[in-house]
């Protein structure tokens, strides 16, 4: 029984060496070992999240283009992705929203020694840090209670009630003691006053503002007659896109859209149809197994990014 167990021991022992060979394969469970390759992992080109982090180590290069990126990068399609593959990559780097850090259980490292905090990113002292914006419809035509609902719901977003909900959210925002409430203002939208169950908003955009946006909507709809709510996030790209872009009249049009950054010279809307509700910071995040380094400089990102630094050790 002895040696049947011994060799049962073995050939575990084998196959978990034989995993560990390979990057794609490893756990958790393996100790860290500074002389494999970094795995680099990215969000598409259309990110928000992407777009503040590569302008935020000046390498603007790689903001829409992955050709400039290390030879063996890794791309993603979500924050919650990212922080998937990088749970189950000890040597993976990656980046994700300030807001999704926590419960990540991944490790926040410092930008050039400063922590990304919410109090850092308000008094300007953490540099990795982005917009969260909103873009409603510019042609409303056939939709005019939809856009009472949404005109009324911008309006409630930045009241004391709206910012709340969006600072419980790791929203990053300031309250102000001139701020009202919606008891305040809610007499200026009648619309709120109806039954509204019959109709339906539709929200999306970047993934990065999903909890916000849910949060926000699910306390607003009660609020507001009780309108179905449907999200469907699918990144910043296509907050424009489907409000007042290319899609905008199809299959997936919005009626508001949110994107976790700038909107872009080739993203015109039309006057007075955009705003920003808060802040969010970007992390660079690496496995909880990997305690090599708490903090790294844009340099040192930029040079990981691009390939030139290719190996944990070299960080050292």
């Amino acid at each position: 029984m002895k040696k049947i167990l011994f060799g049962i021991m073995i050939f575990m022992v084998a196959a978990m060496t034989a995993c560990a060979g390979n990057t794609s394969d490893v756990t958790t469970t393996e100790a860290f070992d500074s002389s494999r390759n970094i795995t680099v992992y990215t969000r598409d080109t259309t990110s928000g999240t992407r777009d503040a982090f590569f302008s935020g180590i000046d390498f603007d290069d790689a903001v829409a283009d992955n050709s400039v990126l290390a030879t063996s990068y890794v791309e993603v399609d979500s924050n919650g992705s990212m922080i998937t593959a990088v749970t189950n990559d000890i040597y993976g780097i990656g980046y994700i929203s300030l807001a999704s850090l926590l419960e990540s259980g991944l490790t926040g490292l410092a930008f050039d020694g400063i922590e990304a905090t919410e109090e850092n990113v308000i008094n300007e002292t953490y540099a990795l840090k982005r917009p969260f914006n909103y873009i409603v419809r510019s042609d409303w035509t056939g939709m005019d209670r939809e856009q009472q609902i949404v005109e009324a719901f911008v309006a409630y977003m930045s009241t004391t009630d709206g910012k709340a909900t969006i600072a419980n959210e790791s929203g990053i925002v300031s309250i102000a003691v001139t701020d009202v409430s919606w008891d305040d203002i809610k007499n200026q939208y009648p619309v709120c006053e109806q039954d509204n169950s019959d109709v339906t908003i539709y929200i999306g955009g970047s993934t990065s503002v999903e909890n916000i946006a849910r949060a926000l909507t699910q306390e607003f709809s009660t609020k507001c007659g009780n309108f179905v709510a449907e999200h469907n996030h699918t990144g910043s790209g296509d907050a424009y896109k489907r409000t007042q872009g290319s899609e905008s009249e199809g299959a997936n049009l919005l009626h508001i859209g949110f994107a976790s950054r700038y909107f872009k010279d080739t993203e015109p809307a039309s006057v007075g149809t955009t705003g920003q509700i808060c802040y969010d910071a970007v992390v660079v995040v690496v496995n909880s197994q990997n305690n090599l380094l708490t903090s790294l400089t844009g340099e040192q990102l930029k040079q990981i990014f691009d390939g030139q630094i290719n190996k944990w050790e070299n960080l050292d």
